[in-house]
């Protein structure tokens, strides 16, 4: 495999338990009790999220990287904001990498395609669908603030 796929796996997993992070402290900072129950849903997505791409960078034969304790108290410290009124900005910014990972996903499945292997074609297009769900149901919350 290229080394730039790994580091594009490695980034993807480490945006992953940063939304992790910053999904577990929304959910418990946000006021509003559907949003607090969307994000918690959103916390057991990125789980499940993170052990799928776990499984799939073992499966290549790649070493994942080991979790960022910069990332996760940066994440944090974003999501905390929504503390001081920047609910919106915080919900914007999570919609935009949610985005961004559904994209990262498409182009990891095609590499992995390119190069004739199939075996994670499933894998890909599932953790893509659920990056995509997660914009959707952001975008619902930015466009009503």
């Amino acid at each position: 495999m290229a080394s730039t796929f790994e580091s594009e796996l490695a980034e993807a997993l480490r945006a992953e338990r940063g939304a992790l992070a910053a999904y577990r402290r929304l959910a418990r900072l946000v006021r509003d009790p559907e949003l607090a129950r969307l994000l918690a849903t959103f916390v057991e997505d990125e789980r499940r999220q993170i052990e799928e791409l776990l499984a799939t960078t073992r499966a290549l034969g790649i070493e994942p990287v080991r979790p960022s304790l910069r990332r996760r108290v940066l994440a944090e410290l974003l999501a905390a904001t929504v503390c001081l009124g920047a609910r919106r900005m915080v919900l914007r910014l999570c919609l935009d990498a949610e985005e961004t990972r559904a994209r990262w996903y498409g182009h990891l499945g095609g590499f992995l395609r390119q190069q004739g292997e199939l075996r994670f074609d499933a894998s890909f297009a599932r953790m893509a669908r659920l990056k995509l769900q997660h914009a959707q149901a952001l975008g619902a919350w930015v466009r009503s603030d």
